[in-house]
């Protein structure tokens, strides 16, 4: 990849990890910016500093730390051979705090730049007529323009390192120019797809302002076509436009996996597995059913760090989050489910009780040190908790009719899987494996189905509610089912 600045352009050596996943040496990449590094013996993490700011990257961990806060990089960042090895797309997430500038990485050329810089702009427009097609290249400021013709397509490429290009996705009818689209790469290469009807090209470059004119010829139409071709081009009548969903994406985190299998029931069901069931089941429900992008914290019996977890949902831009967890309680008779939104302060004895079986999110009195601010209170969870509350209650109602159970109720606790999420936030206990009763059914693929079609109903009718407010309409009150 090429590393641009507005006084270098340096290339760094990309190598190829975990299948598809590229990686670049970050003390490469960070070559003349005075970056210092400082790796511990075992060669587990290292800490990147320069000025008052410091980068924690972890061997084989895809969290990252800068200046204190929480980073989720798209792959784990790498120890090998002296060089530390960051994934290229996760450097415009750690970078700009440590160098005090913008970073970006644009994918398509191969570029990652760092700090303000004057790139050239290039708008594309196109005009169709029945026998003519014109593509004009207009930039801000003189590039070269080279033009090719070559077989079924005419190709242009304009020699700099990287500008910024406007082009709707184009694509004309009659037959004469098809398509025409940006590939990008080193030498910023458009391509202009030719149709059947293509005869000649006449290419002319401006001065003032700066253009490229492509203009294509193709036949004389006949009278009927003509007719045919005005009719394509007249404007259709609009549709009214429907409200657009307020939720597209649902992230669902399996709770325990790996080593750390949860509550235990009598016969030796697992709180682990069940919730790894039950979430296949519900992202089958929800993408299936209801077209919904879904992503699981987990997919098989791994842990997963609780702040990671959070971290995965604020990744994806989840618009839900929704951890899924078995009960247990040494009370006899305990049954039925429950739902939490977040609260440093407990609803009751028992939900503190849960919330510090799961893992509370509660810090020790006076403790300042940084891994703590990871774990306090997040203001941004805190414009979500009215939607939480919403959405808890949606699901308490419908899992609480459709298993049989009585429901226990939407309660609150300091969930510490829930701090640091950035959308409406939940974590529902499903049943208590603690109780003979509903560990035999826990262990049912029958129950099971119900359970996460049952989640799936809940989570729809928030989003339908939420969708009706966003575009002006009235949802249904905050309790009760329609």
């Amino acid at each position: 990849m090429t590393v641009l600045t507005a006084t270098q352009r340096r290339e760094v050596q990309a190598v190829t990890r975990s299948g598809e996943t590229e990686l670049v040496p970050i003390d490469e990449v960070l070559a003349g910016f005075g970056a210092r590094f400082v790796t511990d013996p075992k060669g587990l993490a290292v800490t990147v500093q320069r000025g008052s700011h410091e980068l924690v990257l972890h061997h084989k961990k895809s969290l990252a730390s800068v200046d204190g806060d929480l980073k989720l990089l798209p792959a784990p960042s790498l120890y090998d051979s002296g060089h530390w090895y960051v994934p290229i797309e996760g450097l415009a997430r750690v970078l700009p705090p440590l160098l005090e500038r913008p970073v970006e990485w644009r994918a398509g050329q191969r570029v990652l730049v760092i700090g303000p810089l004057a790139i050239p702009k290039l708008q594309v427009s196109t005009f169709a007529s029945g026998e003519l097609v014109r593509v004009v290249f207009e930039a801000s400021e003189s590039v070269p323009f080279h033009v090719q013709q070559e077989q079924g397509r005419v190709t242009v490429t304009v020699a700099r390192d990287l500008v910024d290009v406007l082009l709707p996705p184009t694509r004309l009818p009659g037959g004469i120019v098809s398509s025409v689209q940006f590939l990008g790469g080193r030498e910023n290469l458009f391509a202009v797809e030719l149709g059947p009807r293509f005869q000649t090209l006449k290419a002319t470059e401006q001065e003032a302002p700066v253009r490229l004119v492509l203009e294509f010829q193709g036949p004389p139409l006949k009278e009927s076509e003509r007719a045919a071709a005005a009719a394509a081009a007249a404007p259709k009548p609009a549709k009214p436009s429907e409200p657009e969903p307020a939720v597209r994406t649902v992230v669902i985190d399996p709770g325990h996996g790996g080593e750390n299998p949860g509550a235990r029931g009598a016969s030796g069901a697992l709180e682990k597995d069940i919730a790894l069931s039950i979430a296949r089941r519900l992202r089958a429900e929800l993408v299936n059913a209801r077209g919904l992008s879904v992503f699981l914290t987990r997919d098989k019996d791994v842990d997963v760090d609780l702040d990671e977890r959070t971290a995965i949902a604020n990744n994806y831009k989840a618009d839900l989050f929704v951890s899924i967890h078995v009960n247990a309680s040494r009370a006899r008779g305990a049954k039925g489910s429950e739902v939490y939104f977040l609260s440093y302060q407990a609803s009751d004895d028992d939900s503190r009780r849960t919330a510090h079986l799961e893992g509370a999110a509660e810090p020790p009195p006076g403790a300042t040190s940084p891994e703590l601010a990871l774990i306090l209170w997040d203001m941004a969870q805190a414009e979500h908790l009215e939607e939480s509350s919403a959405l808890a209650s949606r699901i308490q109602e419908e899992l609480a009719v459709v298993t049989g159970s009585e429901g226990r109720g939407v309660k609150q606790a300091p969930f510490r899987v829930l701090v640091g999420a950035s959308m409406p936030a939940v974590l529902v206990e499903v049943a208590f494996i603690s109780n003979a009763e509903e560990e035999k059914l826990l262990l049912s693929e029958a129950y099971q189905a119900k359970v996460a079609a049952s989640l799936a109903r809940g989570i729809e009718r928030f989003c339908r509610e939420r969708t009706l407010q966003l575009g002006g309409g009235q949802g249904p009150a905050a309790s009760g089912r329609p």
